[in-house]
């Protein structure tokens, strides 16, 4: 859905969420775009209806689903990132436009590469022998990424920057898209029914897709079984995509040979997931897509997205509430 021409008539006034990195440089861009944008800061998510009523446009978080029925002005809610399956759920059934962002790509691929070369490499039995002052290089034999395979699900923005990588690395990759079409440096890349095709050859299995229902469940003890043994899983979607008691058991018997793990059902994950104490995971608290100046790629694509809003042109980046991206 697009805004309808002359949405911004009057004044805008653009709730931001105090929480956020943002310094005031960043507000003056935003309202230099326009003489009738004000940007309101809010103190969180909940009370920003008491705090900026007649707001037009959201930067940064999830308006909620009893503020979006009940805002009177409300018209587009921006994500400052990528994945917004519950803002869709909180703006289901209303008019109010999503959109989101893609800067993400490098960051989060150069994450699954840490991940997955810290594992092939040993990286910590290094820091064990390291601690203890040891010098043993028997423990330390590696496995190289040369000539293996790796699969990966959502070959978007995200999936398409974790290939270009692979291939770089001399890995064979394949992978699933919901358009498919050809990608540089992938092999095969089927629909998503080609799940299971691209499960038995992945020695490196990455997840990238949204959570949507759809995908919600993607890697489940069956799921698992199919991939080869030994094989390692990194996760950089979303923890709904994957049974994380499955995939504990799968560890535990050594079906799995590890696993790199950015986000997860729960967040924070709790002190009792039993994720935490085995050792063949490498566990990061859902930071694969951060950088430094993060803020400072995000506001000028919201500030050409507010251009558009305000002149009623079509936005970028507009997300399907119904999809979930």
């Amino acid at each position: 859905m697009q805004p309808e021409r002359g949405a911004g008539n009057g004044q805008c006034q653009v709730a931001i969420l105090s929480t956020l990195d943002f310094e005031g440089r960043h507000v003056a861009q935003i309202e230099a775009v326009n003489p009738r944008v004000r940007v309101v800061r809010v103190a969180d998510r909940a009370t920003w209806r008491t705090e900026a009523p007649d707001a037009e446009v959201i930067l940064g978080f999830r308006p909620l689903r009893d503020g979006a029925l009940g805002a009177r002005r409300l018209r587009w809610v921006h994500a400052i990132g990528a994945g917004v399956e519950n803002l869709c759920r909180d703006v289901s059934g209303t008019e109010i436009i999503v959109t989101n962002n893609h800067v993400h790509g490098d960051a989060i691929a150069e994450h699954v590469f840490a991940l997955l070369l810290a594992h092939t490499r040993q990286l910590r039995a290094a820091f064990v022998l390291q601690a203890d002052r040891r010098w043993d290089r028997r423990d330390l034999i590696c496995a190289g990424l040369a000539g293996r395979t790796m699969g990966i699900l959502g070959l978007g923005t995200i999936g398409g920057e974790v290939a270009r990588r692979a291939a770089a690395f001399k890995m064979r990759v394949w992978g699933t898209k919901g358009t498919p079409e050809a990608i540089p440096g992938v092999e095969h890349v089927l629909p998503p029914d080609g799940l299971e095709a691209v499960l038995r050859v992945s020695d490196v299995l990455v997840l990238a897709v949204p959570l949507t229902p759809a995908t919600r469940g993607l890697l489940g003890r069956r799921e698992i079984a199919l991939l080869p043994q030994g094989a390692f899983v990194v996760n950089v979607g979303r923890g709904g995509l994957v049974d994380e008691a499955a995939l504990a058991d799968a560890l535990r018997d050594g079906k799995l040979g590890g696993a790199g793990l950015d986000v997860f059902a729960e967040e924070p994950l709790p002190p009792t997931s039993p994720l935490w104490a085995l050792p063949t995971v490498i566990i990061t608290p859902h930071v694969s897509g951060e950088f430094p100046g993060y803020m400072d790629r995000i506001v000028p694509l919201f500030c050409d997205n507010l251009r558009r809003y305000l002149a009623g042109e079509p936005l970028r980046s507009v997300v399907d509430p119904a999809r979930g991206y």
